[in-house]
């Protein structure tokens, strides 16, 4: 067997290159670790915020679209955020509804609502939990938190009104606590007839349900389920659809020029505010809920559904032969 033998010079030779080496590597990962935090610090020296009224806009420009119309140095995405998010809390107020801002939960916390338009899967989500802001130009306070995808196409167009959506959810919120998704995301849908052409005869057909079984199948597991629309549609009788805002509000326009309110109809609206009253009441006993953390399981959704079959008797509400079992449910 062939033995091979390294002299001492040799063996301090190959020491050498090794250090070598390995100082290259760990300058390598220390440029890479400088460019990465050099990035970060340019990302959060580029965050903007647009303020108007009670809203805050929260942006980077690197992540919209940066039309600027009115030349003013604002991005028009940013702005018409701005603009659907005042229409819907001045119109919701104006109507009746609580602002959030002004609600036994949160006054004592908060001054503002945030929308910070970031880069996310989703259109939006809003929070029911106050967080600490914190950006340049701002002291640290607590505010009402909504997240906006930065890449909605063509916003706001004639489509989109995902502000109007969480805007909604932050209404909600105010009111209750409760959260299971049937009735935050099926309302919020039904609230963005607000600011959209009122549809609610095409949508308010499908019947409320008359036993367990489709109430649990057909509205606590659908998110979107038709329940809010059917509200909706059987208060029309009452003349609870007429939207009479004063033209400050209803000629609100967009930075193109088109109108925020698409129509003078708001379907349903006075039935859900008394609703979200009735939630109210029931949602201050704490003796009646369950922890927070179990805010959206089915013993509060029974809850809200004793305060829709509460608001149905209380506002003579006339329901359909076939689906007045509901109110035994």
């Amino acid at each position: 067997m062939m033995k091979i033998i390294l002299s001492y010079g040799k063996i301090l030779y190959l020491n050498n290159i090794l250090k070598i080496i390995f100082f290259l590597w760990i300058s390598l990962i220390s440029l890479a670790c400088l460019a990465a935090d050099k990035k970060n610090m340019t990302i959060s020296e580029e965050k903007k915020y647009y303020k108007s009224g009670k809203i805050r806009v929260i942006y980077s420009l690197n992540e919209i679209e940066q039309t600027d119309i009115n030349k003013n140095n604002i991005p028009d995405y940013v702005e018409n955020i701005a603009i659907q998010a005042n229409a819907t809390i001045d119109a919701l107020d104006y109507l009746g509804f609580a602002n959030p801002l002004n609600s036994p939960r949160y006054k004592s916390e908060v001054n503002y609502i945030d929308i910070h338009v970031v880069s996310i899967r989703y259109n939006g989500i809003a929070y029911d939990r106050p967080y600490l802001a914190s950006f340049d130009g701002i002291k640290k306070e607590k505010a009402l938190l909504i997240k906006l995808n930065s890449r909605l196409k063509n916003f706001p167009g004639n489509y989109w009104t995902v502000v109007a959506h969480e805007i909604f959810h932050l209404y909600q919120y105010g009111y209750s606590p409760l959260k299971p998704s049937w009735y935050l995301e099926g309302m919020a849908n039904w609230s963005e007839r607000l600011l959209r052409k009122d549809d609610i005869d095409k949508k308010g057909r499908v019947l409320l349900p008359i036993n367990i079984s489709s109430l649990q199948n057909n509205i606590y597991k659908i998110p979107y389920n038709k329940l809010w629309y059917r509200l909706a549609f059987l208060s029309n009788k009452m003349n609870d659809s007429q939207l009479n805002l004063p033209d400050s509000i209803k000629k609100r326009k967009y930075i193109d020029g088109t109108l925020v309110f698409k129509d003078n109809s708001f379907s349903g609206y006075i039935f859900m505010r008394s609703f979200l009253l009735n939630l109210s009441l029931v949602a201050n006993d704490k003796k009646l809920l369950l922890p927070l953390n179990r805010y959206d399981n089915f013993y509060n959704s029974s809850i809200i559904i004793k305060c829709l079959k509460k608001t149905i008797i209380e506002s003579g509400i006339k329901l359909n032969s076939d689906e007045k079992d509901f109110l035994n449910l």
